[in-house]
């Protein structure tokens, strides 16, 4: 071959590769059109609405006639409501009881779920199945199972010689009767996520373990637990933000009562925009409600980071 031959074949190569590149760089078209739906509807839907609802927060508004705009009035109103500082005590509250509950109520059910017991296949479907079921139909029917006078849980209670239960009208009882009832509803949710996670973990490590001698809560602290941080990671991420979003729960079953024992934020936010007719103030609300979940999230990832570390 000449050397000019040599030189021109090697600029071909260098066009070539560098067309390559380019197209290797180049946004393929097919991404975006498979991401478009996906993201217009999170533009259209929640990136939209936010930003309007940023806006009216700086104004009064009753939902009729004109907004009138007040600055941080409404912010600075949040900061000294005592109907709002109530509800996100609430809501923490309600959080820290209803995750954590969940948690370990979800791990506990997968471990038991995943062992080789009779009747797993139908105590995974019992489990599951009360997830699929509307917020609506669970609050009105727990509503019915903690009725004080003809209930059946505090008939069944009286049978063993336990008084009288207030569960929904006690102000010390009405939010942990709804976390009850929401362990019967979502518990089916961090079980199947465990499941899946406890499934994912290869039997070659209890095996190599057991040979060292490794026991049930050695397996389960050194092999099962470690395995089980980003599942774990995720449904505490997914319960906080879920647990923060409690609206139907307290809507059907105490209409945000006794007292507003069962307030949440959501619930407050609702009563201030279509209750109280005060828009601009509901709007202040939601953003302070979207804070308190970007805050909490972020410190729930920063402890289990350190944690890991």
């Amino acid at each position: 071959m000449t050397p000019r031959g040599g030189a021109q074949e090697s600029r071909l190569h260098s066009r070539s590769v560098a067309a390559t590149r380019a197209a290797s760089e180049r946004p393929d078209v097919w991404t975006w059109v498979m991401l478009g739906p996906y993201l217009g509807s999170l533009v259209l839907f929640f990136l939209m609405p936010f930003l309007v609802a940023v806006a009216i927060s700086f104004t009064q508004w009753a939902i009729i006639g004109q907004p009138r705009f007040i600055g941080i009035a409404n912010y600075i109103r949040a900061i000294h409501d005592p109907s709002m500082l109530q509800a996100l005590w609430n809501t923490f509250y309600y959080v820290v009881l209803q995750a954590s509950t969940l948690i370990v109520l979800g791990l506990g059910l997968a471990l038991l779920l995943n062992a080789a017991i009779p009747g797993r296949v139908l105590a995974r479907t019992l489990v599951v199945m009360p997830y699929v079921i509307s917020v609506a139909v669970m609050g009105i029917l727990w509503r019915w199972i903690f009725e004080p006078n003809f209930g059946i849980l505090n008939h069944y209670l009286a049978q063993v010689g336990i008084p009288r239960i207030w569960w929904l009208t006690d102000t010390a009882q009405a939010m942990p009767s709804i976390v009850i009832a929401n362990w019967w509803w979502s518990a089916g949710f961090n079980t199947v996520v465990y499941l899946a996670g406890l499934q994912g973990i290869a039997p070659e490590l209890y095996e190599a373990a057991r040979t060292d001698g490794a026991t049930g809560w050695a397996l389960f602290r050194h092999i099962t637990l470690p395995s089980l941080r980003p599942v774990t990671f995720y449904v505490i991420v997914i319960d906080t933000i879920t647990s923060f979003q409690m609206f139907g729960e307290s809507f059907v079953m105490t209409q945000g009562g006794p007292l507003g024992a069962t307030t949440t934020l959501t619930y407050r936010l609702y009563s201030a925009a279509f209750k109280e007719l005060e828009l601009g103030y509901a709007a202040a609300l939601s953003v302070v409600f979207l804070a308190a979940i970007v805050a909490l999230t972020i410190t729930e990832f920063r402890m289990i980071q350190s944690a890991a570390d």
